[in-house]
């Protein structure tokens, strides 16, 4: 089986005044990045790189402009396990000269995390990981999600949720499991009619938060919208989806 395809889109972008460059290096290469107004975007369309190769002038550099970082788990590892590996410089040959940088025991999700606990303003970082296999076999189909704080990394596959979501099912009470939608109002009959609201309120909902997507991609892409959409926008950036 050739390798899986693999996108990863992530969520805020994070303020280019919060990434050292020797961050920024390692990010941009390991993954196809966006620079826009409210900060970097992390993405991919064709799964993350590693290792990464960069020129070793280029890594020095980045490592030097981010002195101020010295003590960041970064700037500790490719201290520590790249530049420490180096024979001295001191020619254009090999400045130039392309080094690889095995990310296998410092994945780029520990460069975010670097970032996000250092920033005043950036509280999480959400990564969502979509795969599967150009044969489009269903057993390769397959997701993630992620959320990187300050102070710890969670992660769970779409197994992972799904059996949860199994567990969860067996738990609950056999007239739950058996709740009909209403044929005729559009609520939800037995234990579920607890719920407050009705399968029309989700629809509802459903609906707003496709036109959401749609307006604010319009916004994105410099399209004229109302100034609503401009400040639904903007409310999005500043606390998240």
């Amino acid at each position: 089986m050739t390798t899986l395809e693999t996108r990863i889109y992530s969520h805020p972008p994070i303020p280019l005044a919060n990434i050292s460059p020797l961050e920024m290096l390692i990010l941009t290469n390991v993954l196809e990045c966006s620079e826009t107004q409210a900060g970097l975007v992390l993405f991919t369309d064709v799964a993350p790189t590693n290792p990464v190769r960069v020129a070793r002038g280029e890594l020095v550099a980045a490592f030097r402009a981010s002195a101020q970082y010295a003590g960041d788990p970064l700037s500790v590892f490719i201290a520590d396990r790249v530049l420490a590996l180096l024979p001295a410089g001191g020619n254009t040959v090999e400045d130039d000269a392309t080094i690889e940088i095995d990310l296998s025991q410092f994945p780029w999700q520990f460069v975010v995390q670097g970032i996000v606990a250092r920033s005043p303003d950036l509280r999480e970082v959400t990564v969502i990981q979509w795969m599967n296999h150009p044969s489009q076999r269903l057993e390769s189909f397959g997701a993630s999600v992620s959320l990187i704080t300050a102070k710890a990394i969670h992660h769970a596959t779409s197994e992972d949720l799904l059996a949860r979501f199994r567990l969860q099912d067996r738990a609950l009470l056999p007239e739950a499991s058996s709740a009909a939608s209403s044929e005729h109002d559009g609520t939800l009959t037995g234990a579920a009619a607890r719920d407050p609201f009705t399968v029309k309120d989700f629809e509802t909902a459903l609906c707003i938060w496709e036109a959401m997507l749609y307006f604010r991609g319009l916004h994105q892409d410099g399209r004229p919208v109302p100034d609503n959409i401009v400040r639904m926008s903007e409310v999005w950036d500043t606390v998240g989806w």
